[in-house]
């Protein structure tokens, strides 16, 4: 039941313009699209939002703001 709540609302968060970063059957780390990619190519900027989604034993979704790439 967690990894379909999970996948429930990375769907919701997909069509918002997020994109999965990496997931597991409980957590999953979402990044906001940019809008214009080929203009800055892959790199990293301090402006992408990424979010730590996490789902409990009772299927509550929380979100969290996760840390930035380091890399």
């Amino acid at each position: 039941a967690r990894s379909e709540a999970l996948t429930a609302f990375l769907g919701e968060r997909t069509t918002a313009g997020y994109r999965s970063e990496t997931r597991t059957a409980t957590q999953a780390i979402i990044v906001r699209r940019r809008r214009y990619p080929f203009l800055l190519g892959r790199l990293r900027t301090r402006d992408d939002h990424r979010l730590v989604v996490s789902v409990d034993s009772d299927c509550a979704i929380t979100t969290v703001v996760a840390e930035p790439r380091r890399w």
